[in-house]
């Protein structure tokens, strides 16, 4: 059995002390980390752009440039995106947008105070409930709004916060 005398209790104990400091003060950071980016990082929809029709199998895919504004004293980073698509009040469908099997060095960064637009792809069935929409988009007319809202994954260098957001965009 080991005994320690009264110098090797006081190293085990300024050792412990150290370490629930260490834990404390990681703790509070994310804590601050994560207030900052849900009150200062905002996600909206720049655009939504037809890439190809596929009328064999009733399916259109559009581009959505998801655009994410960091107002936040950091550089962050976006891993994953999940959201709900409705276009004229139908929701058409779900998407996932993931980059978390890119290492962090290769994602595309959104500096501070700046902002940087990921593009996704989504591709949604034809409905009669959609026909009138359907029409105007492949032939390239206006009038139509999508509603895009979901939860995005934000990357700091110590923490992931989940960052719900809604946009509209009537084009």
């Amino acid at each position: 059995m080991l005994t320690l005398g009264r110098r090797g209790k006081l190293v085990v104990i300024g050792a412990g002390i150290t370490a629930v400091l260490i834990f404390v003060a990681g703790w509070l950071r994310t804590v601050e980390e994560t207030g900052e980016v849900v009150n200062a990082v905002r996600i909206k929809v720049d655009d939504v752009k037809v890439k190809s029709v596929d009328w064999d199998n009733r399916k259109m895919t559009v581009t959505i440039d998801f655009r994410i504004f960091n107002d936040t004293d950091k550089i962050v980073t976006l891993s994953k995106i999940e959201y709900n698509v409705t276009l004229d009040g139908i929701n058409v469908g779900r998407g996932i947008a993931s980059y978390t099997d890119v290492p962090l060095v290769g994602r595309a960064p959104v500096y501070s105070k700046g902002s940087t637009v990921l593009p996704h792809d989504f591709t949604f069935d034809y409905s009669d409930s959609i026909s009138s929409s359907w029409d105007k988009l492949v032939r390239g007319e206006r009038g139509v709004t999508w509603n895009i809202k979901g939860t995005a994954d934000i990357e700091t260098a110590f923490s992931i916060i989940p960052l719900e957001f809604e946009d509209t965009l009537t084009m």
